[in-house]
C-alpha cells in the first residue's frame, strides 16, 4: 500500500516545523521567508499531499462544501445549471453536493435535514413546485438553518431570502417581439408548467408582447405541455390544425418536440410555421437543430448565486445567531436575450 503523505512528511523533507508547513499550506500568516514558502508548497506538490478535509474542518468549522438542491435531474435546464455551479463552486475551493427533490415538498423537507447534518457551508435552494405555490413550510426549513441559502431560479413570493433568477417576464416578451416583427398574427404558445412561477411570469411576459401589438392569443391555440419533448409533440397537431404561423414554446425541449412533429407532417421549420424556444441548452447536449432560442444566461445564473452566497461564507462565529440572508434578503434577477437562429422567418406566403 502507497503510503499517504503527511504534514510530518513535508516538514521533514523541508527542515521545518509542521506547524510552518500547516501555515503555509493553509494561507495562514508566517514571518517565513519567500523562498521556504515556495519549498514547502512544491514538496507538498512531489510528494502528492493531500489535505486532510476532516481535519481541517474542525479546525477552521468549515466543510467547504456546498450543496445544490434541484427539482428534477433529468431536466435539461437543470442540469446545466448544476454543472455551472459545480464548476464555479470548485473553482473557488468547494466541492458540490447536488440531491434531486423530484419536485415533492416532502423530499424537499428531508434533504434539508440530510444537508444540515453533513455540516455543509451553504445552499443553493430550486423549490419544488409545491413550495412556489405556497412557501410557508419551505421557510420554516430554511429559517431552521444555521448555514446560508439562495433561491436559486425559482423564485418565492415575499423575497424572503437570498434569491437570484432570470426575468422570466422578459424572456416571454422578447419572444413575442420577435415573431411580431416578423409579421406573425397568428401566434401559438406551448406553455410549461402553470404552477410554477417562472412559467407564469414567462407567459405574462408573452401575453403583453401580443397585447402591445393588438393582439391576444386564441383560445385554440394556447396549449399547456409538460417541459417535454412529448409536450411539443403532442400540442403540434393542435396548432397546426388551427392554420398557426408562429409558436413560442417555454423550453427548448419543447420546441424540439414541437419541430418533430413539424417535419413528420411534411412540413418544414420556418417556412410553414416559426418556432422559439427557451433556456439555449439545446447545443449543450448535442442537438444540432439551430433553434431560435431566448438565453437565461446560465453563467451569469450561477456566478449571481455563488457571488450572493460568498458574501455570507467563511469560519462560522460561535453563537452568532445573525442570518442575513433571510433578515436583509438581496434578489437578483438576469436579464435574458434573445438567440436569433434559423427557425423564425416572415409569415408565410398564402
Amino acid at each position: 500500500m502507497n503510503h499517504k503523505a503527511t504534514l510530518k512528511d513535508i516538514a521533514k523533507a523541508c527542515g521545518v516545523s509542521v506547524t510552518a508547513v500547516s501555515l503555509v499550506l493553509n494561507n495562514r500568516p508566517t514571518r517565513m521567508s519567500a523562498e521556504k514558502r515556495e519549498l514547502i508548497a512544491k514538496t507538498a506538490k512531489q510528494l502528492h499531499y493531500v489535505p486532510n478535509q476532516a481535519a481541517r474542518s474542525l479546525a477552521t468549522n468549515q466543510s467547504m462544501l456546498l450543496a445544490l438542491l434541484i427539482p428534477d435531474i433529468e431536466n435539461m435546464f437543470f442540469a446545466s445549471l448544476s454543472k455551472a455551479l459545480e464548476d464555479i463552486s470548485n473553482a473557488s475551493g468547494y466541492s458540490l453536493l447536488i440531491a434531486n427533490s423530484d419536485d415533492s415538498w416532502k423530499a424537499e423537507h428531508r434533504l434539508l435535514r440530510q444537508f444540515a447534518s453533513r455540516g455543509v457551508d451553504g445552499l443553493f435552494l430550486i423549490p419544488s413546485r409545491e413550495s412556489v405555490k405556497d412557501s410557508s413550510k419551505l421557510r420554516q426549513d430554511v429559517e431552521g438553518l444555521d448555514f446560508p441559502v439562495v433561491i436559486t431560479d425559482r423564485l418565492v413570493s415575499d423575497n424572503w431570502c437570498d434569491a437570484v433568477g432570470t426575468d422570466n417576464f422578459i424572456g416571454g416578451k422578447l419572444a413575442a417581439q420577435r415573431l411580431i416583427a416578423e409579421g406573425h398574427r397568428r401566434i401559438a404558445c406551448v406553455s410549461g408548467d402553470t404552477r410554477t412561477g417562472n412559467d407564469n411570469r414567462r407567459m405574462a411576459g408573452f401575453h403583453a408582447g401580443l397585447e402591445e401589438a393588438g393582439l391576444q392569443l386564441e383560445p385554440e391555440l394556447n396549449v399547456v405541455g409538460n417541459y417535454r419533448f412529448d409536450g411539443g409533440y403532442h400540442a403540434a397537431d393542435r396548432i397546426l390544425d388551427a392554420n398557426a404561423t408562429a409558436v413560442f414554446c417555454g423550453n427548448d425541449l419543447m420546441a424540439l418536440g414541437f419541430i418533430r412533429r413539424l417535419e413528420e407532417r411534411g412540413l418544414s421549420c420556418p417556412k410553414d410555421c416559426s418556432v422559439i424556444g427557451y433556456d439555449n441548452i439545446s447545443e449543450r447536449f448535442g442537438f444540432n437543430h439551430a433553434l431560435s432560442t431566448v438565453d437565461q444566461n446560465i453563467t451569469a445564473v450561477a456566478k449571481a448565486c455563488h457571488d450572493l452566497i460568498s458574501t455570507h461564507l467563511g469560519p462560522r462565529k460561535a453563537n452568532a445567531d445573525s442570518k442575513p440572508w433571510i433578515e436583509a434578503p438581496k434578489q437578483r434577477l438576469i436579464k435574458p436575450k434573445l438567440v436569433d437562429r434559423s427557425t423564425v422567418s416572415s409569415v408565410p406566403a398564402l
